[in-house]
């Protein structure tokens, strides 16, 4: 009987998705909850007319239900009927397990390092791997073939790599992308595979049909990864926040978008019918959706390290596919070493980089200026009160990062101008010892860590989901565009004037996708900020402190040969800053802001 009722499902949702293919041609999409479809992004090799996939070969999937977690370090566990193959826990690796996928039979999966290692266990074959070899960027996802014979990874940017009787179909190395790749889902008969960035955008490979994507819409958190439809004739994308989308026959069986999580979600894996999936935390809590049946978890209970993918039987895993943000594309020739190309900094938060830096020109011989991109869904940001009067108040966190905080302390940068001149309020514990003003360009922490920047009044009004708020004159930048109004004076007055030998200035800026743009540097007008921060994707942005005494910013880890967490070590982003690490975490009397990993 339920083979019948499958058979029966799956004409009806392959009958479906033929006739919007009829009717829509080759933009044809469903999305759930309504959400059109983006147009197709197109690459070498990739796209296949108005045709649905063909040439299917029956695969044969594994029976029950259940599914595994990956650990960072290697540690796998088994909920239902998923079983226990082996693991890498407790044994050295030379980069984190980022990913893992399940054979067709669930009778093995191979684990798969931000290094390109692969690690084969049960009946999973290993067919060869990238381990030792140089790679341009890291390894955020994998796919396995029908027969188990053969795998694909690809990397960051985009570029994929194909093993055993895994056949090649083009990628994205080299090409300019939007944002950095994420994941990828592989048709069910090897023919085609699809590869996602972190604002959604879908590229399709071989036979895989494009059925529409997130690129270009507004998303609360970046996507992570994605999954393929068991009959592949549809996808599902998730968000760090478990939003989830889905296209083509994919049907949407629910979400945990703005419901409050322990730990961000890291990816998706479907149930072998298609009926529904599974999303799983860092912290190992698993959420059920659809047909999916909870079987357990890991969230609550001690984890040596935090969770990176899970996999349903049969399934490719649901991957930790860290967001990377593209490289800026510098002004001219003549400029710094590596402008615009993004390096991580900083302690990792799980595998994988949180905070990453760069240095950028706003013109051709123009002053370098340092610039830090903050993925917030893996961050927290908190404000610190500057004693005994920037503000006033009494105040737990205040002066320097608390011990407490710093094994999670990542960066931290300075504040704006003093109360006084930030024409200004503050507020954050509960206090408000100056008034906030509508209009002002404010950066806000939610409750639940995350920082916005925008405009009091107009984007944010008090409410019990508000933290903290820092306001500091007008918004530098609003709708990615700069402001009318960028004569100097209006902005602050520098102590070495703004001239060629001028004096420091720094800004915070949001884009789109909720991540913190911080810029900072000597010789920069008003107008130089604003570029800068645009440059780097903010679409909202204000001016924080200037003068070099001010303008500072700070990454940390553990000091070397110290196994306790909170004993640190730190640099600053550029040369040439006045103060150096050492500012946040002895004492300080200005206020400011400290990024922690969640």
């Amino acid at each position: 009987m339920r083979a019948s009722l499958l058979t029966n499902l799956r004409m009806r949702r392959l009958r479906a998705i033929r006739l919007v293919l009829l009717f829509a041609g080759v933009a044809g999409v469903i999305v759930a909850l309504g959400i059109p479809g983006a147009g197709a992004h197109t690459a070498s090799g990739g796209v296949k007319g108005a045709g649905a996939p063909s040439h299917f070969v029956p695969v044969r999937h594994a029976s029950g239900s259940g599914y595994w977690l990956l650990g960072n370090d290697g540690g796998v566990f088994s909920f239902g009927n998923a079983a226990y193959r082996g693991s890498m826990a407790g044994t050295p690796l030379a980069a984190p397990t980022v990913c893992m996928a399940s054979t067709k039979d669930a009778g093995g999966y191979w684990l798969v390092g931000s290094d390109g290692g692969v690690f084969s266990f049960g009946d999973a074959g290993f067919q060869g791997s990238l381990a030792g070899k140089p790679l341009a960027a890291p390894i955020v996802g994998m796919a396995e073939t029908p027969d188990g014979s053969g795998y694909w990874l690809v990397g960051s940017d985009g570029g994929v790599f194909s093993f055993g009787d895994a056949s090649y179909f083009g990628g994205m190395a080299g090409k300019p992308l939007a944002a950095p790749i994420v994941g990828m889902a592989a048709l069910p008969n090897g023919s085609g595979y699809w590869l996602v960035g972190s604002d959604g955008g879908v590229f399709s490979f071989g036979d895989a049909f494009y059925f529409g994507g997130m690129a270009g819409k507004p998303l609360a958190a970046p996507i992570v990864g994605m999954a393929a439809d068991p009959d592949g004739y549809g996808y599902w994308l998730v968000g760090s926040d478990g939003g989830v989308f889905s296209f083509g026959a994919a049907s949407f069986k629910g979400s945990m978008a703005g419901i409050p999580l322990a730990g961000a979600v890291i990816g998706i894996s479907p149930t072998t019918d298609g009926g529904g999936y599974w999303l799983a935390g860092t912290d190992g809590g698993v959420f059920s959706l659809g047909d999916a049946s909870y079987k357990g978890s890991m969230a609550g209970k001690p984890l040596a390290a935090p969770v990176a993918a899970i996999a349903g039987l049969g399934e490719s895993g649901g991957c930790l596919g860290s967001a990377v943000p593209a490289d800026l594309t510098p002004v001219g020739g003549g400029g710094p070493a590596g402008e615009g190309h993004w390096v991580p900094d900083g302690r990792l938060v799980g595998s994988t980089t949180a905070v990453y830096t760069t240095v950028m020109r706003p013109y051709v011989g123009g002053p370098t200026a340092g610039i830090a991109w903050v993925d917030m869904s893996r961050c927290s940001l908190r404000l610190y009160a500057g004693p005994p009067s920037q503000p006033a108040g009494n105040f737990i966190h205040a002066g320097q990062v608390a011990v407490s905080d710093r094994p999670r302390l990542l960066s931290a940068f300075n504040a704006g101008f003093q109360m006084a001149d930030s024409n200004g309020g503050w507020y954050s514990e509960g206090q408000m010892p100056v008034s906030l003003r509508d209009g002002a360009a404010s950066l806000v922490i939610r409750a639940d860590g995350r920082a916005y920047v925008g405009m009091w009044g107009r984007d944010f009004a008090m409410s019990p989901e508000i933290a903290s708020v820092r306001q500091n004159l007008n918004l530098l930048v609003d709708g990615g565009q700069p402001a009318s109004n960028l004569w100097v004076g209006a902005w602050g007055a520098v102590l070495s004037g703004d001239g060629p030998s001028g004096d420091w200035r720094s800004g915070i800026g949001t884009d789109r996708y909720g991540n913190l743009i911080y810029v900072g540097g000597p010789r920069l007008l008003p107008g130089d900020l604003a570029h800068l921060l645009i440059a780097a994707g903010a679409i909202e942005g204000m001016e924080l402190d200037i003068n070099p005494e001010w303008v500072t910013f700070s990454s940390y880890t553990t000091s070397p040969g110290q196994s306790d967490p909170a004993n640190l070590t730190g640099w600053n982003l550029i040369g040439g800053m006045y103060f150096g690490p050492s500012r946040f975490i002895t004492s300080t009397n200005r206020d400011f802001f400290a990024v922690l990993a969640r």
